[in-house]
């Protein structure tokens, strides 16, 4: 395994531990509110897409869109690994938020499946199959993400090809 491809796994478990404390404390936050209010979480899988996707997934594209696009060129964990984003120029902005949005939405339609089949569990109804397709669909994704992350021995993923960026050891070893 190349070091490119060591170090951006690790910056993958740095950045994804971020986004577990994160989603920890919105659980928390969120049984607190519910508790304390007597609020009685709607079973509805529409709400709970939008509220999820407000809440937990639109912040995590916009943390990873912002600081990737920032002088870091990347996230707290791919900063850590010394690792940068690079785009083209011209199309830089569009490229590092079509990268993002590719790269999350495995877990967007995760979510989607999630709230559906709790949606048709819930009613005592059985599980469609495109809600099962919906589930299982992600798991490929994130296969074929990794299999192609490996294949490049790091350089770039599947996500990163059809945005135009690659993943590259930062040159200089200073931390800015």
């Amino acid at each position: 395994m190349s070091l490119t491809t060591r170090k951006r796994i690790l910056a993958w478990i740095i950045d994804y531990g971020i986004i577990a404390v994160y989603a920890t404390v919105l659980f928390l936050l969120t049984n607190v509110i519910i508790e304390i209010t007597s609020l009685k979480p709607a079973n509805n899988p529409y709400i709970g897409q939008l509220i999820g996707f407000t809440t937990l997934t639109l912040p995590v594209i916009t943390y990873s869109y912002f600081t990737e696009r920032s002088s870091w060129a990347g996230t707290v964990g791919k900063k850590l690994q010394k690792l940068t984003v690079l785009a083209d120029q011209n199309d830089s902005p569009k490229s590092v938020l079509l990268r993002n949005i590719l790269k999350y939405l495995p877990w967007e339609m995760a979510h989607t499946g999630v709230h559906w089949s709790m949606y048709y569990t819930s009613n005592n109804m059985e599980i469609p199959i495109w809600t099962w397709i919906i589930l299982i669909s992600p798991q490929i994704f994130v296969i074929v993400y990794f299999a192609s992350i490996l294949i490049s021995k790091g350089e770039s993923s599947i996500y990163d090809y059809f945005s135009n960026t690659k993943i590259e050891i930062k040159k200089n070893n200073a931390m800015y």
